[in-house]
């Protein structure tokens, strides 16, 4: 893949995105949740369901954190979503 292309689709139609910024970051995680399909994240499989815990997450943020929380690593990422979801859902 070359360095201009941040999303290239394989063979198999998997789509694989290495964001270079954290705006590309979070563009490909919301393409996930839209298409409805799985892609590959920085070298992490990312499904539907993860993608939206994460976009979630990052709508509910301020600007501020919204920068923090899109610069990290999507497994990073996924696992503060998940833990944010399990702490609030196991209050209700």
């Amino acid at each position: 893949m070359r360095a201009t292309e941040p999303t290239r689709t394989r063979q198999h139609g998997t789509r694989v995105t290495r964001p270079s910024t954290p705006a590309e970051r979070i563009a490909a995680v919301r393409a996930i949740v839209t298409a409805g399909q799985y892609a590959r994240i920085d070298g992490c499989m990312v499904d539907g369901f993860s993608a939206s815990a994460i976009v979630q997450v990052y709508d509910a943020l301020n600007t501020e954190n919204q920068q923090r929380y899109a610069s990290m690593d999507v497994r990073r990422m996924a696992s503060i979503a998940f833990k944010l979801a399990n702490r609030t859902g196991a209050s209700q």
